[in-house]
């Protein structure tokens, strides 16, 4: 997930993936993001993911499972556990965000306005959700800073673009492994920030397997998504993404 989870997942790790940033800067940081929009989304990935949100009063740990559909921009999401959530599903599909409530027995299409309110009570956003592949798009990308094996790559939304940050700043290892993700407002003012962490194999590949999201203006809160398991580039039913299938609950 942002990423989306979940906004988030994954492609394969290319070798020779970077471009001198003087041979042509802006084409090879946009190269740069398309080969880790792939490593870490693939064309379709399928995983179960375990998000703990932690705040100084409270923490909670939600279980959920992922169908992700990159090609066709669309993902469904189920929760698993807690067993009050058990059985809410979220469906994008086009530019809709769908979320089916199980105690009311019925879907709602989230609107524009909840774009940025709390997905499930973390710090991840209904918007992490659909704009999960737009980064590549919506921004002109530029390499800053390379040094000791880390690219540091500037994303600035291109005009009209229908994004709510000002500024992106990736830190990305020389093998394609990512390292951090700076959010920016439109201000200039650095809002939060999404670390990568236990880069390990997973799936057939390796990459982070822990992500922490850790907003800026809350000291003490976090919300870590760890990928549980995951498989890439296995075809996924089109039945899985429909409205229907939000009603049909966790087998």
């Amino acid at each position: 997930m942002s990423k989306r989870l979940a906004c988030l997942l994954a492609g394969a790790i290319a070798t020779g993936l970077f471009m001198s940033p003087a041979a042509g800067a802006d084409e090879s940081a946009r190269q740069v993001m398309v080969k880790l929009e792939r490593l870490l989304r693939a064309d379709t990935n399928t995983g179960r993911y375990l998000m703990r949100v932690h705040t100084k009063q409270w923490d909670r740990t939600i279980e959920l499972d992922d169908w992700d559909d990159r090609p066709g921009k669309r993902f469904f999401i189920r929760i698993l556990k807690p067993a009050k959530d058990r059985g809410t599903a979220y469906l994008k599909a086009g530019p809709n965000l769908w979320m089916y409530m199980p105690k009311l027995e019925r879907d709602i299409r989230i609107p524009p306005s909840m774009m940025l309110s709390s997905w499930m009570g973390s710090d991840f956003t209904n918007d992490d959700l659909v704009k999960a592949e737009s980064v590549v798009d919506d921004y002109t990308h530029r390499i800053i800073a390379h040094k000791d094996g880390v690219l540091t790559v500037e994303s600035i939304p291109k005009p009209d673009a229908p994004v709510v940050w000002g500024k992106l700043v990736h830190r990305i290892r020389d093998d394609g492994i990512p390292l951090q993700e700076d959010f920016y407002d439109e201000h200039g003012k650095l809002v939060r920030s999404l670390t990568f962490e236990d880069v390990r194999e997973i799936g057939g590949r390796r990459i982070p397997t822990r992500w922490v999201m850790q907003p800026l203006d809350e000291p003490g809160k976090q919300t870590v998504l760890t990928i549980e398991s995951i498989t890439f580039n296995v075809p996924i039913p089109a039945s899985v993404f429909t409205r229907q299938n939000l009603r049909r609950g966790v087998r």
